[in-house]
């Protein structure tokens, strides 16, 4: 199976989305719920911020599993005494049609995007950045928030391309240090990324026993 590896910062998840994969989804969810809001609060007064966090984490996977990503990365410990607020969507896409040039396939997302896309190397490979802003009403905010999408092709596999697309909220100026600051730090999750082809992939069963 083509899969891809990410190096992530201490304090960050990776929520896999895939379909065969919900207890372990439930578990890790579980887990950050538990490390957020420990069970040593007292249950009155924590009770309804667990029950909320679950909700929301859930539902943002499951929505995730419907739009057949295979993952959901984000940071779930604060930095510098701030939480980070973004996530990242994890997809490959496996094109079974006609297969044209990864590069021209490129060089239109590139023309499309204007000003707000770019070219790079992503692990070897080429790749595509594209980063827009979003407006309050599209996320249901009072706020913008800036979204960044990268297409990068896989190697020795035509017609499969990695989709991550990070989302990161603002207060209202997406220009602010702070949240250049985290789109930079998504950036550099991003960077880390490597190709893998998986013979051996665990069961469910399996990544559970671990």
């Amino acid at each position: 199976m083509i899969d891809v590896d990410l190096i992530l910062p201490s304090g960050w998840v990776y929520l896999p989305t895939t379909p065969g994969l919900a207890r372990l989804r439930k578990r890790t969810i579980d887990g950050i719920v538990r490390q957020a809001l420990p069970d040593t609060l007292p249950r009155d007064k924590a009770g309804p911020w667990r029950r909320m966090l679950h909700a929301e984490l859930t539902q943002a996977t499951d929505e995730a599993e419907r739009q057949g990503a295979r993952a959901v990365v984000m940071p779930t410990t604060e930095m510098h005494g701030m939480r980070l607020p973004g996530t990242l969507v994890l997809s490959i896409i496996e094109d079974d049609g006609d297969i044209p040039d990864p590069r021209q396939v490129l060089d239109g997302l590139l023309a499309d995007a204007g000003a707000d896309g770019s070219a790079l190397d992503i692990g070897g490979c080429p790749a595509v950045r594209i980063s827009r802003l979003v407006d309050a009403d599209k996320i249901k905010r009072t706020s913008p928030a800036v979204r960044v999408s990268y297409y990068i092709a896989a190697p020795g596999a035509p017609g499969v391309w990695g989709l991550l697309t990070f989302t990161v909220l603002t207060d209202g100026d997406a220009d602010a240090e702070p949240v250049q600051a985290i789109v930079l730090l998504f950036d550099m999750v991003v960077s880390t990324l490597r190709w893998s082809d998986r013979v051996d992939v665990p069961t469910e069963d399996e990544l559970l026993a671990r």
